[in-house]
């Protein structure tokens, strides 16, 4: 395995790491990946739109900006950002093996919480050869506001979990996964977001 893996996905190249599992297993992590257009300005509320390509590598070795929410800990700080569309993906091999892929959609009662490694990484179920996504999600008034007008029609929440299942289906083979073989999970939110 080389310490600093790249891929190729539709909008152009990633550099991810190499990390291991707390046994010891090693395997990639691809992480700040862009889904979807960042969500400002005039997409503040809109469903969201296709990313745009980049030149040259992407580095894919941080995690990107959660959602803008009170810091579900000190509730006295605000922390997150509103261009938070990123999602992060773990996989024991970039060799076209197309292996099984678990999507996670995380909890928080849709006003918090992101697919950060701190909390959803793929430590362990990577050791089970399967690719791991997490994502993040626009959540609280950002996500799930409707106002009933075309400006702000509701739900850009949910709209983004699809968007980043699109976004998975078309761009996993890239990371040795199966776009066939393709599970959706989630805790809290993340498991009502998923039953939807």
């Amino acid at each position: 395995m080389v310490d600093s893996p790249i891929t190729t996905v539709e909008e152009g190249q990633l550099q991810g790491k190499l990390v291991h599992s707390p046994s010891g297993k090693a395997f990639y992590s691809f992480q700040g990946i862009p889904y979807a257009k960042p969500p400002i300005g005039s997409l503040r509320f809109r469903a969201p739109q296709p990313p745009e390509p980049w030149e040259g590598l992407r580095d894919a070795t941080t995690e990107g900006n959660s959602s803008a929410q009170i810091d579900f800990f000190s509730k006295n700080q605000y922390v997150g950002d509103e261009n938070c569309l990123f999602l992060n993906v773990y996989t024991p091999s970039l060799d076209g093996e197309f292996l099984p892929v678990m999507v996670y959609v995380h909890g928080g009662g849709f006003r918090f919480g992101s697919g950060s490694s701190y909390f959803y990484g793929g430590d362990y179920l990577v050791e089970k050869d399967v690719v791991i996504v997490t994502i993040n999600y626009r959540c609280g008034a950002l996500g799930f506001l409707s106002l009933n007008t075309p400006e702000v029609p509701g739900n850009a929440g949910m709209k983004d979990v699809v968007q980043a299942l699109r976004w998975v289906k078309q761009n996993i083979k890239s990371f040795g996964g199966n776009s066939g073989n393709l599970t959706i999970f989630g805790e809290s939110a993340g498991g009502v977001a998923v039953s939807f």
